[in-house]
C-alpha cells in the first residue's frame, strides 16, 4: 500500500475491554494499520457548551489540519464533518466512509427518560444530525465500507448508487487466546450484557424486560457491565450494574447467555467474544451480527422490544442442558473466522476492489 492515505478518527476510543485506546474502534484501527494509512485524529478540545451535538464534531472539524492525501477514509459520522472541508482543499481527493455508529437516526435514540426541555431539543438536534451526515455522505463521499449487511441495506437508502463493499470487525488477538482457553457451562440462568452507556445499545429495554424473564424463572440474574449505566437499574430483581470489569473473558465464562438488546448496532463485537468463549447470544434484528446469530438458532435474533426481549431470553433459558451445550458449540464454531488474520486480509481485498470501480 502507499502512503497517500489518511485515515480520519474521532478523538476518543470505542471498546469496553480497551481502556488504552484513545481513538477509534480496535478493528478499525487495525485496518487502519493494514492499508498503511496515516492516522488522522480529530482535535481532542473541550466544545462546550455544545458539546455532544452535531456542532461539536463541526467546530472540531474546522480546527483539523488537512494534509494532501489521495485518499481520505473517514471513520463514522462525526468525521463526516470533514467533508466539505477536506474536499475545498483537495478536489481530486478520493473520500471512503467506515459507515458503523450514527447512520441508523432517531430510531436508534431513547428519549423518554428526558426532562424539559430536553425532551424537545435533544430530538431535534439528533434529527439535524442526521439529515446533515446523509447530505454530507451523498454530496462527497466516493464509496462506502459498511461493517455488516444490515448496516449496508440500511445505508442503501441513503447513499443511492455509491459504491459499497462489506467488511466485519474481529476479536482481538490476545483476547481471542484468552477465550479460546475458557471452559464454560450454561445450566443456569445468568445473563450478562456488555456495553458503555448509550442509547443505541438498548440496555433500558433489557432492564424492563428483565421482570417478566423473573415471573418465569424466579432465579435469573442479568449483570450489566460497562460504563456509565444508571444505578437505578440495580434496583430491579436480579439485575447488577457492575460498570468496567478488570476481566471480561471470567465474565464470558460465568454467564450462561448473553444478550445484546441494541436498538440499532452496526456489528456488536461483544455478541463474537461471548460466541467465542461458548456462550451463546440473543440479538436484535437490528444488530449486524445477527446474521451469525441466527446460525445457531433462529430464535436467539429478536425484534428490539422489551416483549421479544423477554421472550427470546425465555425460550433459551427452557431448553435442556443438553439443548444449551449445542448452541454453545455452534456458537464457538460460528465465531471462529472473525480472527485478525482473516478479516485484515478481507479487509484489504475489499477497500482494494472499492477504490478500483470508483
Amino acid at each position: 500500500m502507499s502512503d497517500d492515505v489518511a485515515w480520519v478518527f474521532p478523538a476518543f476510543g470505542h471498546s469496553v475491554n480497551d481502556e488504552g485506546g484513545d481513538f477509534g474502534h480496535p478493528s478499525h484501527r487495525g485496518f487502519q494499520r493494514a492499508i498503511e494509512a496515516e492516522p488522522v485524529l480529530f482535535p481532542d478540545a473541550d466544545f462546550s457548551p455544545v458539546a455532544g451535538t452535531f456542532l461539536e464534531p463541526y467546530l472540531a472539524a474546522r480546527k483539523l489540519d488537512i494534509l494532501q492525501y489521495d485518499t481520505f477514509v473517514l471513520e463514522n459520522a462525526d468525521a463526516v464533518y470533514a467533508t466539505p472541508f477536506i474536499r475545498d482543499q483537495y478536489p481530486d481527493a478520493t473520500i471512503l466512509l467506515l459507515a458503523a455508529h450514527r447512520m441508523f437516526g432517531l430510531e436508534s435514540y431513547d428519549f423518554s427518560d428526558d426532562d424539559f426541555p430536553t425532551s424537545i431539543l435533544r430530538p431535534a438536534e439528533r434529527y439535524l444530525d442526521s439529515k446533515i451526515v446523509r447530505r454530507l455522505i451523498r454530496k462527497h463521499v466516493d464509496g462506502v465500507l459498511t461493517i455488516s449487511e444490515f448496516v449496508s441495506e440500511y445505508v442503501s437508502e441513503f447513499v443511492g448508487d455509491t459504491p459499497r463493499r462489506t467488511v466485519y470487525p474481529y476479536v482481538q488477538p490476545e483476547f481471542a487466546s484468552e477465550l479460546d482457553a475458557l471452559e464454560t457451562d450454561v445450566d443456569g440462568c445468568h445473563a450478562v450484557t456488555v456495553c458503555e452507556a448509550r442509547d443505541h445499545k438498548g440496555v433500558d429495554m433489557l432492564v424492563r424486560a428483565w421482570p417478566s424473564v423473573r415471573d418465569r424463572f424466579p432465579d435469573a440474574t442479568l449483570d450489566v457491565i460497562g460504563d456509565g449505566h444508571p444505578d437505578r437499574y440495580g434496583d430491579v430483581p436480579g439485575i447488577s450494574v457492575r460498570g468496567f470489569v478488570e476481566d471480561l473473558a471470567d465474565e464470558y465464562r460465568r454467564a450462561d447467555l448473553y444478550v445484546h438488546p441494541a436498538r440499532a448496532d452496526a456489528f456488536g463485537v461483544t455478541v463474537i467474544e461471548a460466541m467465542r468463549a461458548g456462550t451463546p447470544a440473543i440479538v436484535t434484528d437490528t444488530t449486524g451480527s445477527r446474521d451469525v446469530v441466527s446460525e445457531i438458532a433462529d430464535e436467539l435474533s429478536v425484534e428490539p422490544s422489551e416483549n421479544s426481549l423477554s421472550q427470546g431470553i425465555c425460550w433459551y433459558f427452557e431448553r435442556s442442558v443438553g439443548n444449551r451445550r449445542e448452541l454453545a458449540e455452534r456458537a464457538k464454531r460460528a465465531s471462529t473466522s472473525f480472527t485478525e488474520g482473516e478479516q485484515l486480509d478481507c479487509f484489504g481485498e475489499k477497500y482494494d476492489n472499492l477504490t478500483t470501480v470508483i
